[in-house]
């Protein structure tokens, strides 16, 4: 798996933006209006040799891959390029694809700056209409070319020189016809989507860091309005959206030279996520300036007025959705660009791959009707001798050391793991949350304390549950009241913990207690794996909307030798930074996303009672798209977190936006399919229809566990867009 643009790829991103920053400053976007156009940067670019970038060399071009031009394409979005980047890269590409004079002809004004050429679109609109020389055209299965006069027109909501498509000009000329060319166009008019997406997507990350500058400058009430909720929340939102739409973009390409079946859905998703999501950001951003956002003087309404334009240059995004579920499930063949050598590796790889299908062998093999029939994504779906021989077989923590019983898997072989898990509807609520307490005790408990648990863990024969939550902390769990007194070589633990899942079914319990009264919230804290079946541990269960038990954990008087601490005394917040840098991750949610689709999938696809298949109704289509993009999107950021944290370039950010993302999105989803299928959705006692009920009441805890969606919000505004610290 590799995320990151290659040495060339980067220097491209480096000197197209350097050019930018001198030759496309907002002054500049200013200047070109009313058309959106600047003849200064053209020539610039056209000197850079940008036109031909897409070209094969053969051609005279430069042979740039799909992934390189997303580059440009998001450095010309991020700059408000006020010059036709992406249509005439994508023209350029079609007309080195006919061997014709008249193709070589234009080929040429446009590698001179002689002439621009840009692209109809199926409707009205045709990007840098208001400036091109010639139009190419999809007619029938021939291109055409049409020279032109261009159809300058005053700007109103678009700063683009966006203009008609119907424009009189001189006769077409057919540059080739049959079903090849057909294929290059449809394939040309796939790529300017892809591109267009990238670009519209990183105008709005601009958008929303000039908001993000402008609320920590700005002050209201004695302090900068960035620290306000209703300020931060909104922008960290819409952060987590960009950063999805960024990578849809780039794995659309990598899927193409993947030659995947869900390739051309992918171009779809990329194009009707980023439209709305931008729109969105802009929108936010502005508001963000208040009244000064509308004044013409402030640079805000540039974004606003180029994303709200150039996202709906295509028509009304959402008919895209429509698009996406014929793409992924009526299969009709669409012709795509040529990608050429992408270098990026969105898939776990191929050890993952085959780690993937051992796992998966482990469980055709051990999987009785018994066991299937209590899968449950929750502590209740634990079975002691099935998860004994999961741990025999090295699948319960695969992770972990080999001397404590684990055979050292990558980070990306676990996630394939847990992926396996969940096709089989296995629950790893129970390994997850001791996995996280072993983790602990690995890195802050004694030798003896080591030796005591991490075997039994290991050998799958205990497990452990995780003790933060207070009833009047919630998710400020440093306010903990739970007591812990010293006593000699022991200590005196008085309190009581809520939401202690697993507590039921488990041997220990990885304790946050408050051993110094006097100190500050955040010190004077300790942490302990305490056993629970020490005299005055007591549990009470504590039965929930979504049919799963957790429980309240109450400690009189416990008495706990000092071997069960784990780092020193009263610096429990280093202890509690390693455990939540585990929990505040996507990586464990995402998951029930997959189960969700599916579900939903095989629902549509089953005959109803009335002798139709729900698939077959182009709105049903359309709404399971729209689960099936945002279960995408959630798997990318979850991804992208697991491999930043592999290779050593985690940001503090990317945990929380998984989390955030795949926890919200899974619940909207959950709740939208209960519509779509109701009122049989409430009926179903079994199949896909009793999963996805039962997973919209799931999906609310989601947004809970682990911190809550708030807190994830605050941590985004606060490390990713450096806004100031504000719970208000």
């Amino acid at each position: 798996m590799n995320l990151d643009f290659s040495d060339e790829q980067e220097l491209l991103r480096q000197e197209l933006r350097k050019l930018l920053a001198a030759h496309a400053t907002l002054a500049a976007v200013r200047t070109a209006q009313p058309v959106g156009f600047c003849p200064a940067l053209w020539e610039t670019l056209t000197g850079f040799g940008l036109p031909l970038l897409r070209v094969p060399e053969a051609a005279g071009g430069s042979g740039l891959s799909l992934l390189d031009a997303i580059v440009v394409a998001e450095e010309s979005g991020r700059h408000l390029a006020p010059a036709p980047v992406i249509e005439t890269l994508v023209a350029a590409r079609v007309l080195a694809g006919i061997a014709t004079p008249a193709a070589a002809a234009w080929l040429d004004k446009l590698r001179t700056g002689a002439a621009i050429v840009t692209l109809a679109l199926p409707g009205p609109a045709t990007p840098a209409g208001a400036i091109a020389d010639a139009v190419l055209a999809l007619d029938g299965e021939a291109i055409i070319i049409s020279a032109r006069t261009p159809a300058r027109r005053p700007a109103r909501l678009a700063i683009s020189p966006i203009g008609p498509t119907a424009h009189a000009g001189t006769e077409a000329i057919t540059l080739a016809a049959g079903t090849d060319a057909h294929a290059l166009m449809a394939g040309a008019i796939e790529e300017w989507k892809l591109l267009n997406a990238a670009a519209v997507a990183a105008a709005a990350r601009r958008a929303v860091e000039l908001a993000a500058d402008y609320a920590r400058e700005r002050k209201q009430f004695g302090q900068p309005i960035g620290a306000f909720q209703a300020i931060g929340h909104p922008l960290a939102d819409s952060l987590t959206e960009i950063e999805g739409a960024t990578l849809l973009t780039r794995r659309a390409a990598w899927a193409i030279a993947r030659g995947r079946g869900d390739a051309a859905a992918g171009v779809s998703q990329s194009s009707w996520w980023a439209a709305g999501i931008a729109r969105r950001a802009a929108r936010r951003a502005l508001r963000t300036f208040g009244g000064y956002g509308l004044s013409l003087e402030y640079d805000i309404q540039l974004f606003f007025r180029w994303i709200s334009a150039q996202a709906l240059l295509f028509g009304d995004p959402e008919d895209a959705l429509v698009e996406i579920g014929d793409r992924l499930w009526l299969a009709p063949a669409q012709p795509l660009p040529p990608p050429g050598a992408i270098g990026m590796e969105f898939g776990f790889g191929e050890a993952a791959d085959r780690y993937a299908e051992e796992v998966r062998a482990f469980f055709r093999s051990h999987m009785t009707d018994a066991l299937r029939a209590m899968a449950d994504p929750s502590t209740d779906g634990h079975d002691p001798e099935f998860h004994r021989a999961l741990a025999a077989a090295g699948l319960a923590y695969p992770d972990w050391p080999n001397e404590w019983g684990g055979s050292e898997r990558t980070p990306f072989e676990v996630s394939a793991l847990a992926h396996v898990f969940e096709e089989f509807r296995w629950t790893r609520v129970p390994i997850g949350i001791t996995a996280m307490g072993a983790r602990m005790v690995m890195m802050f408990g004694s030798p003896e304390l080591r030796q005591e648990v991490l075997p039994r863990i290991g050998a799958g024969e205990a497990l452990s549950c995780l003790g933060f939550t207070e009833p009047e902390a919630g998710s400020d769990v440093y306010s903990t009241r739970t007591r812990a007194r010293r006593e000699g070589d022991h200590w005196v633990i008085e309190g009581q913990k809520m939401f202690t899942t697993g507590a039921h079914i488990s041997d220990y319990v990885l304790l946050l207690t408050r051993t110094d009264p006097e100190a500050s919230k955040h010190r004077g804290l300790t942490l302990f794996f305490v056993p629970l079946n020490l005299e005055g541990v007591a549990i009470q269960p504590v039965h929930t909307l979504q049919d799963e038990r957790t429980n309240i954990t109450f400690y009189g008087n416990v008495i706990v030798p000092d071997r069960y601490r784990l780092g020193e005394v009263n610096d429990g917040i280093g202890v509690m930074a390693a455990a939540m840098k585990q929990e505040h991750s996507g990586e464990g949610y995402h998951i029930y996303q997959w189960s969700l689709l599916d579900s939903a999938v095989r629902w549509a696809k089953a005959v109803d009672p009335s002798g139709r298949r729900p698939i077959d109704d182009p709105d049903v289509r359309r709404r399971i798209a729209e689960v099936a993009t945002h279960t995408l999107i959630a798997d990318l950021l979850c991804r992208r977190a697991v491999w930043a944290a592999a290779v050593g370039k985690a940001e503090r950010a990317f945990g929380p936006m998984s989390k955030l993302f795949a926890t919200e999105t899974y619940m909207a989803d959950a709740e939208m399919l209960m519509e779509v299928a109701a009122p049989w959705s409430l009926l179903a006692e079994d199949g896909p229809l009793a999963e996805i009920e039962r997973m919209f009441r799931q999906s609310i805890a989601q947004t809970i566990y682990g911190g809550t969606s708030e807190v994830h919000r605050s941590v985004i505004a606060e490390t990713a867009l450096h806004l100031p610290r504000g719970r208000h």
